[in-house]
């Protein structure tokens, strides 16, 4: 009786052990995928900013030629023809 009862103790032991285990690996798991997800929140939050940035720079450059009745004139249109890239 007494070696069953070592037995049952044994097998206990190795199942807590190994259900210990596996929750530690799956809660490291977990917060690395997090963390994975976090940089590339990041990196994609940084890229759209720089994005709006760019195009709030055209903007302010496409308004900063019009003339002050919101009339494109010759001499700008021009100007902005020769600062295009090709």
């Amino acid at each position: 009786m007494e070696s069953l009862e070592l037995h049952l103790v044994e097998l206990g032991m190795t199942v807590v052990g190994s259900a210990l285990f596996g929750l530690i690996g799956f809660v490291w798991r977990t917060s690395h995928k997090v963390s994975q997800l976090e940089k590339q929140l990041n990196s994609e939050r940084e890229l759209r900013m720089r994005d709006a940035k760019e195009l709030q720079r055209d903007i302010d450059m496409i308004i900063s030629k019009v003339d002050k009745q919101g009339e494109w004139t010759t001499n700008r249109m021009m100007s902005i023809a020769k600062e295009m890239p090709r």
